[in-house]
């Protein structure tokens, strides 16, 4: 089978439409969505577009200071802004490909 792996930037047309801090948040998670960090923010990114996905805040306890801060500005504009149903949308479109893949990726044991 071969390996699938998202194209970075191709999702670019996806995140124009953010505003800069949700955007910056998930051009983090594209750079290098295999990175625990980085899937630890996809989580997040991801509950906040569907209630369906499932985060729990304690999970940003270990993570990097760019990751942390990236989180709060994705957290802070779903709870004060919050996301338009397109925007879920979008959120979603970006997402679930990423969780797919990571779903498929070797796991270390």
């Amino acid at each position: 089978m071969s390996e699938h792996r998202p194209i970075y930037g191709a999702n670019t047309a996806v995140l124009s439409d953010f505003p800069e801090p949700v955007r910056a948040t998930l051009h983090l998670i594209e750079k290098n969505p295999s990175n625990e960090a980085a899937l630890i923010l996809l989580q997040c990114a991801a509950s906040a577009a569907h209630p369906d996905y499932l985060f729990s805040l304690a999970m940003l306890s270990a993570l990097p200071i760019e990751y942390k801060e990236a989180a709060l500005e994705l957290i802070e504009h779903s709870l004060t802004s919050g996301f338009t149903v397109d925007e879920q949308s979008a959120l979603l479109r970006f997402v679930e490909p990423l969780m797919a893949t990571a779903l498929r990726a070797p796991r270390a044991r």
